[in-house]
């Protein structure tokens, strides 16, 4: 297994040149994705570049800025020409493609672009310089040559053009779900990108990363409101592959200490809920919804029990503002869930943590004070309950199943709506409960306890843990159009989690009434 193992990798790049950036990544355990986001094809006028080929003895330097004019120069070139005194390049992959053709460019800047090129170039005044470059691309490099004196000359070798292939797999990634790394290696990529994802560009990144391959290419990025999250240390696929690798490696879960800092916190959270019970402000953030104090320092405990071993990771909980700076790590936590059961003193409440890594939950946790009851799944690893493993129900049939349900807060307005699944699962199921606490009843199906719960308009706080319990004890989580949740924002809005072997006939019942 390679450092990038569970990875996914978007890689842009036009047909045929996917090659190498991809057996590198697939060499460190990506599952690579190439899209043809643009392809390469002649300039409009091979004019420019064809009278600069007759007379490039005239020349006192060339100068690169991609392997792709190399390629094109060369080809245009026909047999290999004698090079002007000085050849230059940006970055290593373009003096490689020379080195390829029998030219030595001079050692450049391994990362900056065209400008950081033509500072280390030394004094240009009054020389003549040739530039082969793309029919549009950025042009940083002949400006610095020229406000430093040189008499330059543009040659368009090439353009680069939307692919419409490319388009249409760019508008079907934005649908998947995960959260990918998209690697960026060009300005043209980025366009591209943009033009065929649209406003969806942004809210994409929310959730995937992009990785650029050097400064020009994360300027174009940032134009765009969209912050690299990784940029490679010199301008090449090599090094944008081993920045990729270590940054996985260096992000990679320390399942042993997240498992205990969550049992730590578990334990904290439901030690606040069990001194304080009995004896708890309440006041109301909208009808049939109060909170306590008791939530508060719950939240409180439980959040500075994971702070102090993760400081960097974000967190999502029910009573404060979130915290997001981009971290592969979110915390969802509801530090009192069943707090109606609560505030009137009925034991049936608990605390609720789900980490979720990179948007898939990764470990999850749900503790009941009043019964010392404490629920533990890890991704991969199975669930348990204080300590030992539980599986989900082995019923096949609804009738023979015992089910739960709750109701969102605007209860009273669609009252009539909620309690006609009510009414169609108690002629269809065996008998139906309704405990007051989504966690505990998603712990509970994993215990098989219940077999399935429904549930409308709940939050990623109620069910990040509690999927992960169900899932990891056989079960299955899913919307009400049987389809798995797609992120951290859709996590709760319709739940439907069985003992699996349930699932499809709880989905027709629901689904007539949809």
């Amino acid at each position: 297994m390679g450092p990038l193992t569970g990875e996914t990798v978007v890689v842009l790049r036009p047909r045929g040149r996917t090659a190498p950036l991809v057996a590198r990544l697939e060499a460190l355990g990506a599952r690579v994705h190439a899209i043809p986001a643009v392809k390469i094809e002649p300039p409009r006028s091979w004019t420019p570049l064809d009278r600069a080929l007759r007379s490039l003895g005239a020349y006192d330097a060339i100068a690169f800025s991609s392997a792709s004019g190399v390629e094109a120069f060369f080809r245009r070139a026909g047999k290999r020409p004698k090079p002007p005194a000085r050849v230059f390049a940006v970055g290593p992959a373009t003096a490689a493609a020379l080195a390829e053709r029998g030219w030595k460019a001079a050692p450049a800047p391994r990362n900056g672009g065209g400008e950081a090129l033509a500072r280390s170039m030394g004094r240009v005044r009054g020389l003549r310089v040739l530039l082969p470059r793309a029919e549009s691309g950025r042009r940083e490099l002949a400006q610095a040559l020229r406000a430093a004196g040189a008499r330059v000359d543009e040659a368009p070798a090439y353009r680069t053009v939307f692919d419409p292939a490319g388009a249409r797999a760019i508008r079907a990634l934005l649908e998947s779900a995960g959260h990918p790394w998209v690697v960026f290696a060009s300005g043209s990529q980025v366009s591209a990108f943009l033009a065929a994802a649209g406003a969806g560009a942004r809210p994409f990144f929310q959730r995937a990363r992009a990785a650029s391959i050097g400064s020009a290419t994360s300027a174009a990025l940032r134009r765009a409101g969209i912050e690299p999250a990784l940029e490679a240390p010199e301008t090449s696929s090599r090094s944008l592959a081993a920045a990729l690798a270590a940054r996985a490696a260096a992000e990679k879960p320390d399942l042993r200490a997240l498992e205990t800092t969550l049992r730590a916190a578990l334990l904290k959270g439901g030690r606040v809920l069990r001194e304080s019970f009995g004896r708890v402000r309440v006041r109301y953030k909208g009808r049939g919804n109060p909170v306590t104090d008791a939530d508060h320092a719950s939240e409180e405990a439980v959040l500075r029990t994971i702070l102090a071993r993760f400081p960097d990771h974000d967190f999502l909980t029910e009573e404060r503002a979130p915290k997001r700076t981009g971290s592969p790590f979110l915390w969802v936590i509801d530090p009192l869930d069943g707090t109606a059961n609560y505030a009137h003193g009925c034991p049936n409440s608990c605390v609720s943590i789900g980490l979720v890594h990179r948007g898939a939950p990764l470990v999850g946790g749900v503790y009941d004070p009043f019964r010392d009851e404490l629920f533990l799944a890890r991704r991969g690893g199975g669930t348990t309950l204080n300590g030992r493993p539980i599986r989900a129900s082995a019923t096949r049939r609804l009738e023979q199943s015992l089910l739960v349900t709750g109701f969102a807060y605007d209860r009273q307005k669609r009252a009539a709506f909620y309690t006609a699944f009510c009414r169609d699962f108690l002629e269809s199921g065996q008998d139906l409960r309704r405990s007051g606490s989504a966690a505990l009843d998603l712990a509970w199906v994993a215990a098989g306890r219940y077999e399935g719960f429904w549930e409308f308009r709940l939050n990623p706080w109620d069910v990040a843990a509690g999927m992960l319990l169900v899932s990891e004890a056989g079960g299955k989580v899913t919307d009400f159009a049987g389809r798995p949740w797609s992120g951290v924002a859709d996590f709760g809005a319709q739940t439907l989690a069985t003992n699996g072997r349930v699932h499809g006939q709880m989905l027709r019942v629901i689904q007539k009434r949809l």
